[in-house]
């Protein structure tokens, strides 16, 4: 068994697919490491040096002994993490392994704060910005701003609302991405599991782009998203995949919000309206279904369950390409 399978092993093991032998085989395993702490309690790089400790272990052929006590600690440290820790995220790619977040504020102008609860946790900075961040999440801030930028470190998921400052663009680090803002609101959020990281933006305009080695260089082959955009990158791949989030919000203030009422409208004036009243670009495959009339309510607050209504009732569909909405039908004369 070289070190990948045995990751993968210990992965099986957490997720509760073992065998009945091979589950006495993990025992046997901690056992060789004689280690007396619950697996739950143990920080991220405990977990790291657990493993390594069971790997030379094992690699080095090294025969266990038998241990009641600690079966018992093993099977209820998997038992809790099973209903409350997402073991296989802390033992492969845990939060942690970002270098840059490891790195980071790590003097005494910086302050950490970690939401170990099961409820979003509301951070207000001193700019006026406020951060929810979602459990298991943390960050690293300074007590002050800097005088030409601001910038914090992020784990984990998190939605921030970023007190606007022109002088000032705010920066958020997180698994090798920079999130590039003015003033907006928008969200982070890592899939560890995957190596994948979303931002979603709800107002305003964000930059995202890798983040090198020096933080302060900026490289190109990033995306610029703006409201109910969103951004999946890979960094395996060190790709950007755009589109649109998965329930786009309205972008207009509240007052100004159209009635959506229709009476034998063309559909130009139509996609007209829900493209502005949620900030996405609606066409059409061709210009003939401009000519399509429509008539009704549209009193739905989801913006795709009103593109079905308006699509059933001239025969049409539509699909989402990239950012767009594409409308592809015969249309009318």
């Amino acid at each position: 068994m070289n070190r990948t399978e045995f990751r993968l092993f210990l992965k099986r093991y957490a997720e509760n697919k073992c065998t009945p032998e091979e589950m006495t085989l993990i025992d046997h395993w901690y056992e060789l490491i004689g280690d007396d702490e619950l697996l739950v309690s143990m920080q991220d790089y405990e977990w790291q040096a657990t493993e390594d400790r069971l790997w030379q272990k094992i690699s080095a052929g090294t025969q266990p002994k038998r241990s009641n006590m600690i079966k018992w600690r093993w099977a209820a440290g998997i038992a809790a993490a099973i209903s409350g820790i997402i073991l296989a995220g802390i033992l492969f790619t845990r939060a942690d392994s970002d270098p840059y977040y490891a790195a980071a504020g790590n003097t005494k102008e910086y302050k950490e704060i970690r939401n170990d609860s099961k409820a979003n946790q509301q951070v207000r900075l001193e700019d006026g910005t406020t951060v929810n961040l979602y459990p298991g999440a943390a960050m690293k801030y300074p007590h002050h701003f800097h005088t030409t930028k601001r910038e914090v470190y992020l784990k984990g998921k998190a939605f921030f609302d970023v007190g606007k400052d022109a002088n000032r663009p705010f920066y958020v680090y997180s698994n090798r991405l920079v999130t590039h803002v003015l003033g907006t609101s928008f969200t982070i959020q890592p899939a560890p599991a995957t190596g994948q990281v979303e931002v979603s933006v709800r107002s305003g305009k964000v930059e995202v782009y890798e983040q090198t080695a020096t933080p302060e260089k900026h490289i190109a082959g990033g995306v610029i998203l703006t409201p109910n955009q969103r951004v999946l990158y890979r960094q395996k791949e060190n790709s950007f995949q755009t589109t649109l989030v998965e329930k786009p919000e309205p972008v207009v203030p509240v007052a100004e919000m159209p009635a959506m009422q229709f009476s034998d409208d063309a559909l130009r004036t139509v996609v007209n309206a829900l493209g502005n009243y949620y900030g996405v670009e609606i066409v059409v495959e061709n210009d003939s279904l401009y000519n399509c009339p429509f008539t009704g309510a549209l009193t739905q607050h989801d913006l795709y369950t009103r593109l079905d209504v308006v699509c059933q009732t001239i025969g049409a569909t539509y699909e989402i390409i990239g950012t767009r909405i594409l409308i592809r039908g015969k249309g009318c004369k």
